[in-house]
């Protein structure tokens, strides 16, 4: 994804009629707050909240002091209130009047910020990944259980129809049996450097419970590029992959996976600690799932099917991309076209349609905590996990160079290696949230 493209074509500008439409309605509003005011929050979560009509929001918390501008301006642009400003999350939750979150930090202070937000009874908008290791997911689980509160996980793409449409067919019977589904994220990325941390930038707290890090950014920016660091995420795969991983689950009906080997590497990035290609072989029963990622530049045959989901049928082979799907039934017969099926993140309708997706979101779960359930939530917490632990394990797979065996218990069966890394170590002053359960 071209980053710099996608931030200036998405919620500042399409968004803005959306804006001045509903965000004065007279519906009460949840009094909501954004944890993490980089390019996600500030450009897409925060717009996309306030688009909804729902939402009020009434802090803004970051630890780089010039992350806040992004949200300001949107929120001025609107002709709404100032929000409070805050560096440490655990004042801002201190609010007596604060009834949500929106966490968009990075992955490695998820489970500490979302088991507080449980604690003080918040409901919680949280971007995935998940967790960054499976212990945390555990007890993210049992905090979110104990509070009762209602979470929603940033999985917009459930919301497009697509997997809909696709099933559809599937139960038709047109395509016959599936037999194998191929997960493809084949997208270049930059290069990184290390570079000496900004004036404006707490880096000692956006390390926080992870070991202290080399500031990385890329080359003409001085925010860091945290998919570059192992300990802040698991890089392109989880973190992007997992949208496309999750929609193959959701339309598949997989829960988690029985086994799963990996192997991967660097070709281009040399040096760096995220493998800039993976190939992970998934086993759900008898249907093998496969996840590629190329991040060097690769292409396929047809570029439009980069990135996206494969469902090879007997009778036709199905390929799911962003916001349409095409068939290409068996005996060389004509594809069947339903939609755009590739990546193209500086469109105007690729805007419009992610923007929609997640202020879908946004109204599920102000529905949700009006209602006080989470039953018609489309991307709970639960499921989310399965996500994320089945991402997580490909990790451990790769870098242990073992095959795991896993079903339903979260746990590595036969990788004592992997089983050594459900739980990382957090950094002195922290305390992993798996050792209060």
């Amino acid at each position: 994804m071209n980053r710099r493209q996608f931030i200036q074509n998405t919620g500042l500008t399409s968004l803005g009629l959306a804006l001045s439409n509903n965000v004065f309605s007279a519906e009460r509003k949840i009094k909501i707050a954004v944890l993490g005011t980089g390019w996600f929050g500030s450009d897409l979560l925060l717009p996309n909240a306030l688009a909804s009509g729902k939402f009020e929001i009434v802090a803004l918390c970051d630890v780089n002091q010039k992350a806040f501008q992004k949200s300001l301006d949107v929120l001025q642009k609107a002709g709404l209130p100032k929000p409070v400003i805050f560096s440490d999350y655990k004042k801002m939750y201190e609010m007596p009047d604060l009834e949500a979150v929106i966490i968009a930090s990075r992955t490695h202070w998820h489970a500490l910020q979302f088991i507080d937000a449980c604690k003080k009874g918040l409901h919680v908008f949280l971007e995935k990944p998940v967790s960054f290791d499976i212990a945390e997911s555990k007890a993210m689980m049992t905090a979110h259980q104990k509070a009762g509160n209602v979470v929603v996980v940033d999985f917009e793409r459930v919301q497009f129809g697509i997997n809909e449409q696709i099933k559809a067919y599937i139960d038709s019977g047109a395509a016959g049996t599936i037999r194998q589904v191929l997960v493809n994220l084949h997208n270049p990325e930059g290069s990184v450097v290390e570079k000496p941390v900004p004036n404006h930038i707490d880096f000692e707290a956006f390390c926080g419970p992870a070991p202290k890090q080399k500031f990385l950014c890329n080359p003409d920016s001085d925010t860091p590029n945290w998919r570059a660091n192992y300990a802040f995420g698991h890089g392109t795969m989880i973190d992007w992959g997992s949208h496309y991983l999750h929609n193959a689950r959701k339309l598949m009906g997989l829960g988690l996976p029985d086994s799963v080997m990996a192997t991967g590497g660097n070709l281009k990035n040399i040096g760096q600690e995220q493998p800039d290609y993976m190939d992970v072989h998934f086993k759900y029963g008898n249907l093998p799932v496969q996840y590629s990622q190329r991040a060097w530049g690769y292409q396929s045959l047809n570029p439009d099917t980069n990135i996206g989901v494969w469902y090879m049928g007997e009778k036709a082979t199905i390929f799911e991309g962003e916001f349409g799907w095409e068939v290409y039934p068996e005996g060389g017969k004509p594809k069947i076209n339903h939609g755009e099926i590739g990546f193209k993140p500086w469109t105007e309708e690729f805007n419009v349609k992610m923007n929609d997706g997640i202020k879908k979101q946004f109204v599920e779960l102000y529905d949700g905590i009006m209602a006080k359930s989470n039953k018609n939530i489309s991307a709970p917490l639960s499921d989310a996990i399965q996500t994320n632990t089945a991402m997580i394990m490909a990790d451990l797979a790769y870098r242990t160079g073992m095959g795991i065996v896993t079903k339903e218990s979260l746990n590595p069966k036969s990788n004592t290696m992997a089983t050594q890394l459900l739980k990382r170590e957090y950094r002195a002053g922290y305390k992993h949230p798996s050792e209060n359960i």
